[in-house]
């Protein structure tokens, strides 16, 4: 679970403020909550739905049938109570614009609640703290904690010591944001280091000709 959570963080901090406009400035991501007013607790109906919400969504948006949106969703009980109706915590990627009612009309089966995150520098740890809270429901066993739409942006991971420390002796000491020590049973001693960038910047613009294959 704990993967599962460092994965999905490291997918929407690599995604977040990464899609462009067509005037060139990047999309602010949304975060929404789709919840069923029937009592839909069948996982793979409800993921049906959801899958049919994501096409006419798609469609109002670009007005043909080929795939636009970039989002991750995941799947929660609304209570952990063995009687909780599924419902969906969906962070979008490169949503433009729509009406709260117009969204609300597509999605057609219940309430939608659109949570504003225009502030918010690590996205990946504000979502997530939402999003597998219910990561440990043994309902979900057998199903995908979460999934997301397909092209999205991978996190850059590397393994080459020292190469890392190379790009690390780069970063301005300012966007140090939290390091620390300790121990994991799977890899040993581990020295966690977090840099914060602005929203809308990237390693790019504070590393010049940055290349995490380079020599």
């Amino acid at each position: 679970m704990q993967r599962s959570n460092s994965r999905l963080r490291r997918l929407v901090n690599a995604n977040a403020w990464k899609w462009k406009k067509p005037d060139g400035d990047p999309y602010p991501p949304i975060f929404a909550t789709f919840t069923f007013k029937e009592d839909i607790k069948d996982i793979k109906a409800a993921n049906a739905l959801f899958s049919h919400f994501i096409k006419r969504l798609n469609y109002e948006i670009g007005h043909t049938k080929k795939s636009f949106l970039k989002y991750v969703t995941v799947i929660e009980f609304q209570d952990f109570s063995r009687d909780g109706v599924v419902h969906y915590h969906t962070i979008f990627f490169n949503l433009p614009f729509i009406l709260k009612d117009l969204l609300a009309d597509i999605w057609g089966q219940g309430f939608i609640h659109i949570r504003a995150i225009d502030h918010v520098n690590n996205a990946g740890a504000y979502v997530s703290k939402y999003m597998v809270k219910h990561f440990e429901d043994d309902r979900l066993d057998g199903f995908k904690r979460y999934f997301s739409s397909r092209g999205l942006l991978k996190a850059i991971e590397i393994l080459d010591q020292s190469r890392a420390d190379s790009i690390i002796s780069l970063i301005p000491i300012a966007h140090l944001a939290k390091q620390k020590e300790f121990t994991s049973k799977y890899q040993g001693k581990v020295e966690y280091k977090q840099y914060l960038l602005e929203k809308t910047q990237s390693i790019e613009d504070i590393i010049p000709d940055f290349n995490p294959h380079g020599c």
